[in-house]
């Protein structure tokens, strides 16, 4: 016996609301300073409750980053459109996407990068985000296209942990040597 439709939807609400909670204290917090007892009381749950939807503080940053990145995505895929370069736009797209948001940004600070480089590089999602952004651009089929999208994430989170000193320069960047690459 499954559980009803609405108890599904009950529990999805719930974990959104975790998740919006947390996004709120990543920016006024830091992600770093973030822990799950501050959650539970924001969220008004208790921590038993939080635990069941996320079972630790790595899962809820998951979860986040889970959700960010299918953000990012849809305005990527938007921004892309008839491109003449998808690549070069769909680049420096995401990285005005996070940029842009407070709570996203807060994940590339000195004291969260790595943690920020480790979600990104282990997310299933945004390597498949990545992967068919990839393959999507290519004419040709490309076996590679899973380490090139490893690649390419590392250079984006690179990008927003230090960015250069403007626009203007990371795209140059991105059209010398990273463009010819992927």
């Amino acid at each position: 016996m499954t559980a009803p439709d609405w108890i599904g939807g009950r529990a999805e609400l719930a974990a959104n609301r975790i998740l919006d909670v947390a996004e709120q204290l990543f920016v006024s917090d830091g992600v770093g300073a973030v822990t799950m007892r501050q959650v539970a009381g924001v969220a008004g749950c208790s921590r038993a409750t939080l635990y069941r939807y996320f079972p630790s503080r790595e899962a809820l940053h998951a979860a986040y980053v889970e959700r960010a990145s299918g953000q990012v995505a849809r305005a990527v895929i938007a921004a892309v459109g008839d491109a003449d370069d998808p690549i070069l736009v769909g680049i420096t797209t995401a990285l005005a996407g996070v940029r842009a948001n407070p709570a996203l940004s807060a994940w590339f600070t000195p004291d969260v990068a790595g943690t920020a480089t480790d979600l990104a590089l282990l997310s299933p999602t945004i390597e498949r985000i990545v992967v068919q952004f990839l393959r999507g651009s290519s004419s040709s089929p490309d076996d590679s296209a899973a380490l090139r999208a490893q690649w390419l994430v590392r250079v984006i989170v690179s990008l927003l942990a230090r960015p250069a000193e403007s626009p203007q320069v990371e795209e140059q960047l991105l059209r010398r040597f990273v463009l010819p690459v992927i």
